[in-house]
């Protein structure tokens, strides 16, 4: 007996790792044209996911909104199942949104969740703006839709699902340095120590999309507030598209060289511009949200680049009518040379890249870029963007 028992865990010791897996998210705002047959939707994704967890669940969110019936009830009642099963729950949010995650927390709380909040604009000097949640050390969540019903059914949104085990490390990684910065720790030293085995530009990890062999690796934000050895964003970002040849196709909320009285910043912009410069043929599309103040002019300098054409984004007020903060183009993502897929939860502006919690994924294979793309192509010959006006003086958009 023991020597068949010892040949079964010798066995199992020489099998391949799982490979991992990933599995893009879209969310659909109701009554558009948009949602790719090549991604999935998210609340089925997050109750499956949540649903699956055995033994720990950990969110870290810029905060949690919710009205009694909607489309994050369901995900809110799944964790709230998994703490009262034994799960052990903990939650981050961030201290700017109190408003709106009280009313959702004490419920979470006598549930069983242990929550803290961190105060990230005391800690880097921005928000803790990522989204993510990691389950049983072995999947991960990531991409631009907040914990709020809207992002669910109501705003337009990609993520990424990861069945990684290596990546679950490394998101718990960053994890870990955050709760203990919301528990009162130095957030100067909170990521100090060695550096870890992580999935890099340079050590990139394989997974399977669809059926098809790629590869991926991760990268947080802002440089200082990260764990050693992981790649800072915005660095990678702008490697890749320094290394563009042929296309650059972006969609994302907010463009901006200076915003939140930051110093005007214009690495994005002169990587973009240098780009198109070469001849690498530049699509962007920025929400309506993005028009009507100070970012208004750079973005037009931006749109009378050769090479470069910039469409604002104005989605149609929901058939219930009007919600407020909502029904907005939200992605954060970009493709390159229909190779290089990139999913962020960073807007792109200085205060997002180089002071903000922030978490991306960047995968390298056509396979991945394929299915952006797809998303891209949906909404840039849609019925809801119009190429940006110079000569337009935009008001902003009503948000409340």
């Amino acid at each position: 007996m023991k020597k068949l028992i010892l040949s079964v865990l010798l066995a199992l010791a020489v099998l391949p790792a799982r490979a991992a897996e990933l599995q893009f998210v879209e969310s659909v705002p109701a009554g558009t044209v948009y949602g790719s047959p090549l991604t999935a939707r998210p609340q089925a994704v997050w109750t499956e996911m949540i649903g699956s967890a055995r033994k720990t669940l950990d969110l870290e969110e810029f905060y949690v909104a919710e009205q009694p019936g909607q489309a994050l009830t369901p995900v809110l009642d799944a964790v709230k199942a998994a703490a009262r099963r034994g799960v052990k729950v903990r939650l981050i949010v961030d201290a700017g949104m109190m408003s709106e995650t009280g009313k959702i927390l004490p419920a979470l709380k006598e549930a069983g969740v242990d929550a803290r909040v961190i105060d990230f604009k005391k800690a880097g000097g921005g928000i803790q703006h990522a989204k993510f949640f990691v389950v049983d050390d072995a999947q991960v969540f990531v991409g631009s839709q907040n914990f709020d019903w809207r992002s669910l059914v109501q705003i337009h949104e990609v993520g990424l699902r990861i069945t990684s085990r290596e990546a679950a490390a490394q998101f718990e990684r960053v994890f870990a340095g955050d709760w203990a910065i919301a528990g009162g720790a130095d957030p100067k030293t909170a990521f100090a120590g060695p550096g870890q085995a992580a999935l890099t530009a340079a050590k990139p990890g394989t997974a399977r999309l669809n059926g098809a062999s790629v590869s991926y690796y991760l990268a947080f934000g802002p440089k200082g507030y990260i764990p050693t050895g992981d790649d800072v964003e915005i660095d990678d970002l702008l490697k890749v598209v320094n290394a563009a040849k042929r296309t650059i196709r972006g969609q994302v909320m907010t463009y901006a060289l200076a915003e939140y009285g930051s110093p005007r910043w214009t690495a994005l912009d002169s990587a973009l511009r240098a780009a198109a410069a070469r001849g690498v043929k530049v699509d962007l599309v920025f929400a309506d949200w993005a028009m009507g103040g100070r970012a208004d002019a750079d973005i037009k300098a931006l749109a009378k680049t050769p090479n470069i054409s910039v469409k604002i984004s104005s989605l149609p007020e929901a058939s219930t009518g009007f919600i407020p903060y909502a029904r907005v183009e939200h992605c954060k993502y970009m493709t390159v040379d229909g190779k290089i897929a990139y999913v962020s939860t960073s807007n792109w502006g200085p205060s997002y890249f180089l002071a903000t919690r922030s978490a991306a994924v960047f995968v390298e294979g056509a396979p991945a870029a394929a299915v952006l793309d797809d998303i891209f192509a949906r909404t840039w010959n849609g019925p809801y963007v119009r190429p940006v006006d110079p000569l337009k003086e935009y008001k902003p958009v009503k948000r409340s």
